[in-house]
Parts: C-alpha cells; sequence; structure tokens
C-alpha cells in the first residue's frame, strides 16, 4: 500500500499541508503518516559545552506525542465527514529527535512513500525554498515534495503551471502530474521561460516539444514565456491563472530561488501563496 508522508511541526501551515495530504490520498489510495521531529540542536547545552537537559528533551518528546495524537483525531475527523463512497485512508503516527532530512531519508527508505507533503516555511534569504527543513527534505526524499501554504484547497485549484528547462526528468514529472490532473480535472500548463533573444530551436528542446506533443492529455498545453524579466513574467503568468500549483524539478530551484527573493515578485507572491510541487531530478 502506498503511503504519504505528511510533515509537521502544528503550525497554521502544516495543518492545511496534513488536510492536502487527506484529500490525496483519498483519491490516491494512500495510507497517511503524519511525522514530527521534536530535536531542536540549537537549543541543546550540551553543544556548548553544558550537561543534557534530561527534563527538557523529555518535555519535547511529550508535546510532540501530545500534538500528533490532536493533530491525528482532527484528520480522523475529517475523514468521517467524507462521502462513504470515498476511500479511507489509514492514519498512523511517528515522531523523531533526529534532523529532519536524515529521518526523512530512512522513512522513504523503509516505507512505500509516494509523495512527502509539507506546509510552507518563513523566507531566510540563504535557503533555495522557504525554510531549510523544506530545503533538506527536498534533497533527501528522493520523491515529489508538496510544500504548502495556509488556506490551500486542492479542490479549487484549477491548474498545474510546469516551468520546465527540456529534461528528461521532465517527461516523468508530467506522467505523475496527468495522473493527478486526471484524478482533480486539472489542467496543465507546462511553460519554458526565454531570456530575449534566445531561441528553442536545439536538439534537447525539439525533442521534449516532440514528446509532449505524444502525450495523451486532453488538458495538456505548452507555452514559452519571453522577457527581460523573467521571473516577473513567470510571476504574472501564476497570478493571472487563478488557484494553481506550480511545479517543478529539482535541479532548477537556483532559478526559482529568485521567484521568492525577487523584489518585483514580492507583491504577488509574499511568503508563497501557491502550492509548489517539487520533482526530484535523479541522480
Amino acid at each position: 500500500m502506498k503511503t504519504i508522508l505528511i510533515l509537521t511541526d502544528f503550525s497554521e501551515n502544516s495543518a492545511c499541508a496534513a488536510e492536502a495530504a487527506l484529500l490525496l490520498s483519498t483519491k490516491l489510495h494512500a495510507n497517511l503518516l503524519l511525522f514530527n521531529t521534536y530535536i531542536d540542536y540549537a537549543a541543546l547545552p550540551y553543544e556548548a559545552g553544558g550537561g543534557w537537559d534530561i527534563h527538557g528533551y523529555s518535555r519535547r518528546e511529550h508535546r510532540s506525542l501530545k500534538q500528533l495524537d490532536s493533530q491525528l483525531d482532527g484528520l480522523e475527523s475529517l475523514a468521517a465527514q467524507m462521502s462513504p463512497a470515498e476511500w479511507k485512508p489509514s492514519i498512523f503516527v511517528r515522531s523523531a529527535n533526529s534532523d529532519l532530512g536524515m529521518e526523512v531519508a530512512d522513512i522513504v527508505e523503509d516505507n512505500d512513500i509516494e509523495l512527502v507533503v509539507m506546509g510552507a516555511r518563513a523566507h531566510k534569504p540563504d535557503d533555495p525554498l522557504p525554510g531549510s527543513d523544506t530545503g533538506a527534505v527536498i534533497k533527501k526524499a528522493h520523491r515529489p515534495v508538496l510544500v504548502v501554504p495556509a488556506k490551500t484547497n486542492l479542490l479549487q485549484t484549477r491548474k498545474i503551471i510546469f516551468a520546465t528547462d527540456f529534461d528528461n526528468a521532465g517527461i516523468s514529472a508530467i506522467h505523475y502530474l496527468m495522473k493527478l490532473g486526471r484524478l482533480f480535472n486539472y489542467q496543465i500548463e507546462v511553460v519554458h521561460v526565454n531570456p530575449p533573444g534566445q531561441h528553442n530551436d536545439n536538439a534537447k528542446a525539439t525533442g521534449f516539444k516532440d514528446q509532449l506533443s505524444a502525450l495523451n492529455y486532453q488538458g495538456l498545453s505548452y507555452h514559452e514565456i519571453n522577457g527581460n524579466d523573467l521571473v516577473g513574467r513567470l510571476n504574472r503568468e501564476l497570478s493571472e491563472s487563478g488557484p494553481a500549483i506550480l511545479a517543478m524539478v529539482h535541479h532548477q530551484l537556483p532559478f526559482f530561488t529568485r521567484l521568492f527573493t525577487h523584489s518585483k515578485t514580492k507583491s504577488a507572491l509574499d511568503r508563497q501563496h501557491v502550492p509548489m510541487l517539487i520533482f526530484p531530478g535523479g541522480k
């Protein structure tokens, strides 16, 4: 049985992510694993030469388990309110006192994880995406990672915008997007951002577009965006599309760092207003 891994820090964003994962599980017929890591390495006094804070450690563990049980109750309550015709997942909880990225890698290796879902984090200038935890998960998961901001409703979403650089991993990602699209009736818009004066007539671009045209999906389209302000153009594409998911392959992240740090984009995508689905780029 496939499983969706939900990473939670019990914030508003992660609560919304858990609800999105529940909806996905009913469509994908996957179980749910709700995970929290309660360790805070920066707060451990032994790193500064002090003693181990046994009581503080125990309190964090107890708080993690209590909040996991509370979030589990909430998800089970939501599942009970769904139509009897909907597939209902089994929901499990797990907590650990370890690094989030390494723990995710172990969970993925030991379980049949199809997708990782987590809440969006606050902006930090040195992170490839909002939050260092997000970057660590993307690097270690080797599975698609859906990063969900608050107030996301996948049933109101009408489109997935997939930004491509014409790589082979992009075609594999589009196949997964087509699966989601059929379940949720999404349109899939594949876009490539062209710097001024550049034309995509090379063999890599031509081969990618040939593969794309051979795919059997009625709501699939492709177009290119041109302009001096490439990030601004893609940002406008998102803001004009209505509720949408932005999808990309992991090795494109250096480009998309600018999407969330460039001053011209902050008014439209302040603190990640759209869900992002990031695919592993392969080895």
